[in-house]
């Protein structure tokens, strides 16, 4: 009776042990991805300045081509 007693408070204590590993990996996965959405948010609005710079640019090439006729 002892054994099993003994058994099942080192099986609890392996499995808290477990549990607790898990939930520092996930907190540490979830800050990394906060960090990775951040990067991705910020070339995204590079991305859409840039394209809006090259939208200008073609719009007032356009112009000029059409002036100079």
């Amino acid at each position: 009776m002892l054994i099993w007693l003994v058994a099942a408070v080192f099986a609890a204590g392996g499995i808290y042990a477990e549990f607790s590993s898990l939930k520092i990996e996930l907190t540490t996965v979830h800050e990394r991805l906060d960090k990775k959405i951040l990067v991705i948010e910020n070339l995204e609005g590079r991305i859409y300045v840039i394209e809006k710079h090259l939208e200008y640019e073609k719009g007032y090439n356009d112009s000029q081509r059409k002036g100079s006729r």
